[in-house]
Formats: C-alpha cells, sequence, structure tokens
C-alpha cells in the first residue's frame, strides 16, 4: 500500500480546510444573496424568472454568477469527504471523533437555515456536516465486515447505498455525493495519487444527483498539493467557523433584502 509522502511545501490539512470553507462560502453566498436577495427566488416562479432575465441584463448577471458560485460549492465536497477520510485514519477513538462531528452538524443547523431560506427553523433541508455524519456511521458498519472477501464487499456496498437512501430521505445538502465519495476515497485511502483519479471520477458521476458537480473535480486540484501535515490546529476555531460563516452570511442576507 502506497502511503502519503509528507513534503515541507504543499498544503496542510488545515490549509485544505481553509479551501473547502472558501468553496462553501462562495455557494453560501450565492444562495442568500443573490438566489433569496437581488433574484428572490423564493417569491418568483420559473417563469417569471426567465421574463427577468430577458428583460434585465442585471437579472442575467445574477443568474449567471449565482451558478457559478453554486458550482463552486461543489469544489468543497471532495476535500471535506478527503480530510475525514483522514481523520478516521488517524483517530485514536471513532466514537469521539463521530460525536464531535455531529456537534458540529447540530450546532450549524439554526445558521444554515437563516444562510438559505432566511428563516431559524426549515424543515426541507439540512446542512451537510450531516452528510459526514452519515459517512461516519457507515465506516463503524465497514468495520463490522472487515474482510475483502465476495460476502463483505457485498454488504458494504449495500451499507453505502443504505446511506445514500437515509441522505435522501433526510434531505442533506450534498449528502448523497458527500457518502459516494468518502466510500470511493475510503476503498483507495493510501493510494495518493490514484486515490485522487477515482474520486475525480466518482465526482463526475455525481453529477447524477446535480449537474453542478461538473466542478467538483477541481477540489482534488486541492487535495493534490496535500503535504501529509496538520498544519496549525485550533479545535474550537475549526468547530466555530462553519456555523459562524453561515451566521454571519444569512445575517447579512437579512440585513440586505
Amino acid at each position: 500500500m502506497e502511503t502519503v509522502r509528507k513534503r515541507s511545501s504543499g498544503i496542510s490539512s488545515n490549509g485544505l480546510r481553509t479551501w473547502g470553507m472558501f468553496f462553501l462560502l462562495a455557494g453560501m453566498l450565492g444562495k442568500s444573496i443573490l438566489q433569496n436577495g437581488l433574484l428572490n427566488l423564493g417569491a418568483v416562479s420559473f417563469g417569471q424568472l426567465l421574463e427577468q432575465m430577458q428583460t434585465s441584463r442585471a437579472a442575467m448577471l445574477y443568474a449567471t454568477l449565482a451558478l457559478l458560485l453554486q458550482a463552486m460549492e461543489t469544489c468543497a465536497v471532495p476535500i471535506f469527504a478527503f480530510l475525514l477520510v483522514e481523520g478516521v485514519e488517524h483517530t485514536s477513538s471513532l466514537r469521539n471523533y463521530a460525536l464531535r462531528v455531529a456537534g458540529l452538524a447540530v450546532l450549524s443547523e439554526l445558521s444554515y437555515n437563516l444562510a438559505t431560506s432566511g428563516k431559524l427553523l426549515d424543515t426541507t433541508s439540512r446542512n451537510p456536516v450531516f452528510g459526514l455524519v452519515v459517512c461516519l456511521v457507515m465506516v463503524y458498519l465497514y468495520q463490522k465486515f472487515p474482510e475483502k472477501n465476495a460476502p463483505h464487499l457485498l454488504l458494504r456496498v449495500l451499507v453505502t447505498a443504505a446511506a445514500v437512501i437515509w441522505c435522501s430521505m433526510l434531505s442533506i445538502r450534498y449528502g448523497n455525493s458527500t457518502v459516494v465519495l468518502f466510500a470511493a476515497l475510503w476503498a483507495f485511502r493510501g493510494k495518493g495519487s490514484f486515490q485522487s483519479l477515482v474520486g475525480s471520477a466518482v465526482s463526475i458521476l455525481c453529477c447524477t444527483f446535480s449537474l453542478f458537480f461538473m466542478a467538483a473535480p477541481m477540489g482534488f486540484l486541492a487535495i493534490h498539493f496535500y503535504n501529509g501535515e496538520k498544519g496549525p490546529e485550533n479545535r474550537i476555531v475549526d468547530s466555530l467557523a462553519y456555523p459562524a460563516l453561515l451566521l454571519v452570511v444569512g445575517a447579512a442576507g437579512r440585513l440586505l433584502f
């Protein structure tokens, strides 16, 4: 098995997390400011939007930029799926790691609702961190079938399929794609560039869930420069960064519109 070679240069796991947060910020700005604010998609029909775009160059510009930002957001999915694989590989307790991620998912939900819909309570979708929680449950079940024989491989496939179904039932944002990407990266962990190649191919297959995933392989450009190092780490800052980012974007959307 090929191991990750540590390099003095490149991007640490903390640097990868920063890139992932940047892509998430792009998507949240597109959703909160452009789609919900300037285009007011929650109050107009698709036909009305097309009419606006035909009569207003500004509306056409906003819609185009919103699409680009949403495509950029998908680049965060492979980054955080990869970081989750690394986290599971290096954690001393899968249970405690899963509890921390689950806590972050719960903590982020209200600010996620505010950023995406302008409401604190919204049952239409769950924030993407819940997709990572599902992946951790999936890993726990994988460990129940460790052998590389056909029955165990089949059981892992069934576990992955069940995880995809649960993400759909819970309406987790990018949950299906996160599960499928994580499963692929987990299966080829330690394989270096081949892992990224497989991940990029799976990202394209995720277009069956959302066409915006045509841009997702770009996330593997950042992963390519991963140097195997943790980098500067502050667990409190890392835990609060995402909900704080959502809160700022949601508050900005409320104040501006």
